[in-house]
């Protein structure tokens, strides 16, 4: 069965723009991110904006066999989008540091076993 997590990471409130840009280029390497997604173990990754009244707030859903696994990839990663991925966040991010994971507790997580 796979490992779901969902983080939240508040923006710096001038760094919304950045983050946006970084996101839609993100898209445009999309062969980039699926050769990481492929060598760290990651199945799915989306990413949210939450505007809140205290600032705005960075979502993320992961989903992967293991998370553990794919979090020690990431932070070994010499994929050049994955370093710049992370120059971004040690940007925009309050506090770059904190992974943001939550105290949620998961309900259900289910997948259309033939979902391609």
């Amino acid at each position: 069965m796979t490992e779901t997590v969902l983080t939240k990471q508040k923006i710096e409130p001038d760094k919304v723009d950045r983050l946006k840009e970084w996101m839609d280029e993100v898209r445009e390497r999309e062969s980039e991110v699926v050769e990481t997604f492929q060598s760290e173990g990651m199945q799915t990754e989306a990413a949210f904006l939450e505007h809140e009244d205290d600032g705005v707030y960075l979502v993320y859903f992961m989903e992967a066999e293991d998370l553990r696994e794919v979090y020690e990839s990431f932070s070994e990663s010499t994929h050049d989008i994955d370093q710049e991925q992370k120059e971004v966040m040690d940007d925009v991010l309050e506090n770059p540091k904190d992974l943001g994971v939550g105290n949620y507790e998961l309900l259900y997580h289910m997948v259309n076993p033939d979902r391609a």
